[in-house]
């Protein structure tokens, strides 16, 4: 007898673009308070880009970075800083940065933005500075959204 299901769809909370506006705003924000222009990139849940900025003078090589550190951290939940032992050879996590195509990034700067039910709504991913300076600006992003939820 085949197993019955009462549904076959779920919703997903997700980050909306006014919600990815006002994160982006706020990064952009404090990357000027800390003097480092900043990629800066937000996706939503289902790890789909939203919203973008390139500062003026900002790395042009970064651009990726920073919607890679987004993707990572939407996708895997975690800030991507939390990689940083872990990706080295011999660590647990060694080989990871070459998974999703390449995509997946080990270098702080990207921080999941969650409900207050721990849901994931999104993220924010930047790249220039150094990565705790990525990791503060991003920081200062998704606090923006809601500041309670942290």
């Amino acid at each position: 007898m085949a197993p019955t299901c009462t549904s076959t769809t779920i919703s997903l909370p997700t980050l909306t673009l006014s919600g990815a506006r006002v994160a982006l705003v706020a990064a952009e924000q404090r990357a000027h308070e800390i003097g480092v222009p900043m990629n800066i990139a937000i996706v939503d849940s289902s790890l789909h880009l939203l919203n973008f900025v390139r500062m003026e003078g900002a790395k042009l090589t970064s651009i990726s970075i920073a919607m890679d550190k987004a993707f990572t951290a939407a996708g895997h939940r975690i800030p991507t800083s939390s990689y940083k032992e872990n990706v080295w050879p011999g660590g647990v996590a060694f080989g990871l940065g070459t998974s999703n195509g390449g995509r997946f990034c080990t270098i702080g700067g990207g921080v999941p933005i969650v409900d207050e039910k721990g849901k994931v709504l999104g993220a924010v991913g930047c790249s220039t500075g150094t990565p705790s300076q990525d990791e503060d600006v991003a920081s200062a992003g998704r606090e923006a959204v809601n500041p309670t939820w942290i």
